[in-house]
């Protein structure tokens, strides 16, 4: 009886008559491990601390609900586990998020983290969709490990990716760095930009840094870059030059708001100097995202993280 599936008409009415709009499955997942338990397994059991609370990329709260592990590299705001929320309660952070319903990004649970968030965000809510439950995917499934790799590039460029590198932030009477190890640029190249430009704050910021661990993976011993599919390749390859042709701009306009200074700057803080100084090249950047994101949407559904 748990894995009973009921598949049923949708009906609808047109020029006075009903008429079928498809197929709907109702299934029981009883048997079955939710998403959100695959993920936050991961986390099970380790000590967490207090850490600088970001309700947004650049505002820091002087209080909240979101904790961190030790090894935390960033957090995910993971809610519910039904297409519902997957708008309005999935964002990734580089430091805890203020409200409740999120888990710490790790080095070790980076892959769930990531192919979690894209599994949630490639998908719409609707009436018929919005109370399904979401189901741990079929790692054995031959698309899996390319939906693992692409996640990656979802993951870095998606709206609700709220990463974000600040400086000399003060929270409950200390002062916090917040790196961003979700950057997929090496130091050394954001020190060549800066010196081509005399930006000498962002040169110094990166003189001592290290290379932040998505880097790390998409160009280091893994060189998972290589492992993307063409499309995703072709996002991370336009980010890449947005980058460089806006390190001019971002010069001139930096300022303790924005920043701008930070060598790893996150997509939520860069991609507003590509809006408004480089439109033509962040529309076709936008484009290249959603050819990817379409692409990738109806794997969802053949990894079984939902049913048809």
């Amino acid at each position: 009886m748990g894995n009973m599936n009921f598949e049923l008409d949708v009906l609808k009415i047109e020029d006075f008559s009903v008429v079928s709009e498809g197929k709907k499955s109702f299934y029981n997942t009883d048997t079955k491990q939710p998403l959100n338990r695959w993920l936050k397994d991961t986390v099970k059991g380790k000590k967490t601390f207090d850490a600088p609370q970001l309700s947004s990329a650049l505002v820091v709260k002087p209080d909240g609900y979101g904790r961190l592990t030790v090894d935390a590299i960033g957090y995910l705001l993971a809610s519910q586990n039904i297409p519902q929320s997957n708008q309005t309660m999935n964002a990734v952070f580089t430091s805890a998020f203020s409200a409740k319903n999120g888990i710490s990004i790790t080095k070790d649970n980076f892959d769930r983290c990531t192919v979690h968030f894209a599994a949630r965000k490639l998908i719409t809510s609707n009436w018929m969709n919005e109370k399904d439950e979401y189901i741990a995917p079929n790692e054995n499934h031959n698309l899996f490990e390319q939906f693992k790799y692409d996640s990656i590039v979802y993951f870095l460029f998606n709206g609700s990716s709220e990463q974000s590198s600040l400086r000399q932030v003060e929270y409950k009477g200390k002062v916090w760095d917040i790196k961003n190890e979700f950057f997929w640029m090496s130091k050394d190249r954001l020190k060549e930009l800066a010196d081509q430009n005399g930006y000498d704050d962002l040169y110094n910021d990166a003189r001592s840094a290290s290379d932040r661990h998505v880097y790390k993976l998409l160009f280091g011993n893994e060189y998972v870059y290589d492992k993307l599919s063409p499309d995703a390749k072709l996002v991370l390859d336009k980010a890449t030059e947005l980058v460089e042709i806006s390190m001019k701009i971002r010069h001139e306009i930096s300022n303790n708001e924005n920043n701008l200074d930070s060598w790893d700057a996150g997509y939520s803080q860069i991609k507003l100097i590509w809006k408004e100084y480089f439109p033509k090249e962040f529309k076709e950047f936008r484009q290249l995202y959603k050819n990817m994101e379409d692409r990738m949407r109806p794997i969802v559904y053949e990894l079984g993280f939902l049913m048809k």
